[in-house]
């Protein structure tokens, strides 16, 4: 636990000393953009976080995430209506502590490409995954609504041919050096409310 802690703290010096500003959650940010509608799966009610351990990885069959479908009926990773590629942004600011850009169909990991963000302001993680690209790397400082990737269908459930193309996001709030899940869907549908106004 004390490695987590060393790493949160070095990673806030780093943050601040590079620009980085307190960004309370009131002004997180919807997640996607140029979208034409997105779909909760399972109503937003598929957060599962029994006997998670963030640490096991690939082992862990549970979901302690919400993943938000994007109109992609032929899985081009394209918006049906628009005909272009759905926007993933940061929710929170923060600081880029991970990236995978480098996953290729066949590979066993389950999030295919990925970001990490550890948002300093508010001792947490948000974990991005699924992506068709990448475009934030370890070391980048984020805000709210910054650009970080496309939704894509990267990871091992995601090249099934009746997956839908989604984000994959969680929340992981450091306590006592550890990163426990947390739902997010109240924030979900909050920052969703807030982009339609």
């Amino acid at each position: 636990m004390l490695l987590i802690e060393k790493y949160a703290l070095e990673a806030s010096r780093y943050y601040f000393k590079n620009g980085g500003i307190i960004i309370p959650v009131t002004d997180w940010v919807f997640p996607l953009k140029n979208f034409s509608y997105i779909t909760y799966n399972k109503n937003g009610q598929d957060y599962n976080d029994k006997k998670y351990n963030y640490f096991d990885g690939n082992s862990s069959w549970n979901h302690p995430a919400n993943d938000l479908c994007i109109a992609d009926t032929n899985n081009d990773c394209l918006d049906d209506f628009t005909g272009m590629p759905v926007d993933v942004v940061s929710m929170s600011g923060g600081m880029v502590i991970a990236a995978d850009t480098a996953w290729e169909p066949g590979s066993i990991l389950r999030a295919g490409k990925y970001i990490r963000v550890f948002d300093v302001s508010n001792n947490c993680l948000l974990y991005y995954s699924h992506l068709n690209s990448v475009n934030k790397k370890p070391g980048d400082i984020v805000r709210p609504g910054d650009k970080i990737g496309e939704v894509g269908r990267t990871g091992r459930s995601m090249i099934l041919s009746d997956a839908q193309s989604h984000l994959h996001i969680a929340l992981l709030k450091i306590e006592n050096g550890h990163p426990f899940p947390k739902p997010l869907i109240r924030e979900l549908k909050r920052t969703e409310e807030k982009l339609k106004k």
